[in-house]
């Protein structure tokens, strides 16, 4: 087994809501110290207390947690292993079961990447090229 990510104390997290089967849930992803790599989800709300998909998805978000939380394992390379399915309707690629929803939730960049990369960009353009040198 490879070695557990050690999560900080206080990490960025958002929320998401989702639909699977006509039912609206709610999860929190929580990311790494880059902010955009994610190591855990919780299930928040939305199917009724004490249910059968309420435990299902609740222990679907601890595996996915304790998994991400090793090195070399990505929701990608999760997300790869999973059925996929087309909606006959529209013919688009989804998930075929809730964990493969919930696996491209976690693939799926959080909704400040954007603004982090252009700061990263923005940091990159006035740092020094080198030592001892101005931009």
């Amino acid at each position: 087994m490879t070695d557990r990510i050690p999560l900080p104390d206080r990490r960025p997290g958002e929320t998401r809501k989702l639909t699977w089967a006509g039912k609206t849930i709610f999860v929190t992803i929580g990311y790494g110290a880059d902010h955009m790599t994610p190591l855990e989800i919780f299930y928040d709300s939305g199917y009724r207390s004490g249910s059968d998909m309420e435990a299902l998805v609740s222990d679907l978000c601890i595996a996915l947690s304790v998994m991400l939380q090793h090195e070399g394992v990505t929701a990608a390379s999760l997300a790869r292993s999973m059925s996929r399915a087309f909606d006959l309707r529209t013919g688009a690629e989804k998930p075929a079961s809730i964990l493969g929803l919930l696996l491209d939730e976690l693939i799926r960049p959080p909704a400040w990447s954007a603004e982090l990369a252009n700061r990263l960009r923005a940091a990159e353009d006035t740092a020094p090229d080198g030592p001892g040198e101005t931009p």
